[in-house]
């Protein structure tokens, strides 16, 4: 595809302006229009930005090439099979969507269309997580921790399991490259029906074991990936990028620098769209994510505090 990609940003919430800035900024591609329910939102990003607003995603059919979809999840599919339909590359926010029957068919559909379908697991583009795949052999334990305070400002339509933990499985699905043998779970729901906090641990069919804690009702903000191996251990701190390595009874500290995760991810998306480049993370991976966190709610015992935090 030559000449500017034209792109659109379906929900202009906090994370969707995000979106439009770095479209707006980046390089082959212009922001072609933003679509808000709330029409002011709209209005004034559009002006920001020098792009068309609108109130329904479906006037953007015949104006762009591809979209950002960053709405509730539970418009997912709805919003996202519109536009593969009409040959739209996507890339939809995590998680893909509300069921995996829903991205199975939003996975077969852009096949079908032949169109890109890219999934919003953006911390796969923070660089120390990319550095990790040189680092991991042979793996015998994962532990993961990400936690953050109670903010009901951020969207909260799903519970921990697909709002966070999903970021993890993510990554570990990809690093490991092992289906899910086993799971089990615990969770607690606090401020409403779904999980606020969650303990899941899966058995992975390659042997390796794998440990998850997610909450957003913890008093503090943390993000942390620890990797037992044969002959030592790897420590990443999300939050500061920093890698620790020991083997072999020495030990490296590495803080891995590079661009904004978005920016990096959405720069990825043109570039598949141009067919410069192939999907990191495709919507078979959001499916299967999305097909491990589904398993681990199936199998979670809820329980319901008597004290709220």
């Amino acid at each position: 595809m030559s000449g500017a990609i034209r792109v659109g940003v379906v929900g202009v919430g906090q994370w969707g302006q995000h979106h439009a800035r770095i479209y707006h900024h980046l390089p082959g591609a212009r922001l072609a229009g933003v679509v808000d329910t709330a029409p002011r939102e709209a209005g004034v990003l559009a002006r920001r930005y020098g792009a068309a607003g609108y109130h329904d995603h479906r006037m953007l059919f015949g104006q762009v090439d591809a979209v950002s979809i960053v709405v509730p999840t539970a418009l997912h599919y709805e919003i996202a099979r519109d536009f593969l339909e009409r040959g739209i590359h996507v890339l939809v926010e995590k998680p893909i969507t509300t069921t995996v029957e829903q991205a199975a068919d939003l996975v077969d559909l852009a096949q079908r269309r032949g169109v890109v379908l890219l999934v919003g697991h953006v911390e796969r583009f923070k660089p120390a997580v990319q550095a990790l795949s040189e680092l991991v052999t042979d793996p015998l334990f994962v532990q993961v921790r990400r936690v953050r305070p109670w903010n009901p400002q951020r969207a909260m339509d799903v519970g921990v399991v697909l709002d966070l933990m999903i970021h993890d499985l993510d990554i570990i699905l990809t690093l490991l490259r092992s289906p899910v043998a086993r799971v089990s779970a615990i969770g607690a729901a606090i401020h409403g029906e779904d999980d606020d906090l969650a303990v899941a641990h899966l058995v992975l069919k390659n042997g390796c074991l794998a440990s998850f804690v997610a909450s957003r009702v913890s008093p503090v903000k943390a993000a942390e990936l620890e990797i037992t191996l044969p002959d030592g251990f790897i420590h990443l701190n999300y939050l500061s990028q920093q890698i620790t390595v020991r083997r072999r009874g020495m030990q490296r500290r590495t803080i891995v620098k590079g661009e904004e995760p978005l920016r990096a991810e959405l720069t990825h998306f043109v570039q598949c769209v141009r067919g410069e480049a192939s999907p990191l993370v495709p919507g078979e991976h959001g499916l299967r994510a999305l097909q491990v966190a589904q398993e681990i709610r199936d199998k979670m015992t809820l329980i319901a505090p008597r004290v709220a935090v």
